[in-house]
């Protein structure tokens, strides 16, 4: 994900597991040993901040955008508990943790999207490393399979889980006024949280749902936009829309991030966009 404030790119990446939570409060992620105690904490309370959280003036555009038939606090838990698994830390080297099970492995169906950045520099906030493991070995007919938390975890599936924390997660530069466990910090979090689970979805030629490359803006040129209207960008654009209602307690300062960054993520649509089927790939 690319901000204005800074440089910042989220994309498809890997993992899975068992279920996420559920509204009595059990947390079911695994995090891998590289994420610290203190990172593990935060992102349990976030995680634990979706409970309390209430919708109202929910339209049918928001719910085309998540897929969901309600927005609550139960729907948006089982959203997150299908496609984000395992939480690995920066430290984790995807590529020195996975082993091929199989090549020429046939993947049907067989059409691939072809992922790439376009950045020599960036900060990463969050990457869905399961997803893009996922599409490589599908772009190289290989099957993976992935070390993670002391499990080995097959690739076969958009919806590997396996979500990977950036440097930019913790120590953006936006809020800085702001401690890391503030409820307007846990909100940002949350919503690229969804971002990142929205890319352990799709099929086909949108497998993974890929960002495109602007046509327009003050990022043109740059594989920082979407096509679809269900896609990353423009589901958290909704899901921090809600967030913003729900920081009753939040500054001026902090409404003000969470406001401007749900129109950045809105404007990353581009013309022409189009709903598409969410339904994740499996290879058989």
């Amino acid at each position: 994900m690319i901000k204005h404030w800074s440089v910042l790119f989220i994309t498809a990446v890997s993992l899975s597991s068992c279920g996420l939570f559920n509204k009595d409060g059990n947390y079911g992620v695994t995090f891998d040993s590289t994420v610290s105690d203190t990172q593990k904490e935060l992102l349990t309370g976030d995680l634990q901040l979706i409970n309390s959280l209430s919708f109202s003036g929910v339209t049918y555009d928001d719910l085309d955008r998540i897929d969901l038939p309600e927005l609550s606090s139960e729907s948006l838990g089982n959203f997150l508990r299908l496609r984000v698994k395992y939480i690995v830390g920066e430290g984790f080297d995807a590529s020195a943790q996975r082993t091929i099970i199989s090549s020429y492995f046939n993947y049907s169906p067989s059409s691939f999207s072809a992922f790439s950045s376009p950045f020599d520099r960036v900060v990463t906030v969050m990457t869905n490393t399961g997803s893009a493991v996922y599409l490589d070995g599908k772009k190289s007919s290989i099957l993976y399979s992935l070390n993670v938390a002391d499990q080995k975890i097959l690739v076969n599936t958009t919806r590997v889980g396996v979500i990977k924390i950036g440097e930019g997660l913790f120590n953006s530069s936006k809020l800085s006024s702001s401690s890391s466990d503030s409820i307007a910090k846990r909100l940002l979090r949350l919503g690229t949280l969804f971002h990142e689970a929205r890319h352990s979805d799709g099929n086909g030629s949108n497998a993974g749902f890929p960002h495109t490359k602007c046509t327009s803006g003050d990022f043109v040129g740059y594989y920082a936009c979407e096509s679809n209207t269900n896609g990353p960008y423009n589901l958290e654009a909704m899901i921090l829309k809600h967030f913003y209602r729900s920081c009753y307690n939040c500054s001026e300062s902090e409404l003000s991030a969470i406001q401007l960054s749900a129109a950045d993520a809105a404007s990353r649509l581009t013309y022409g966009a189009i709903k598409r089927d969410a339904q994740p790939e499996v290879a058989r």
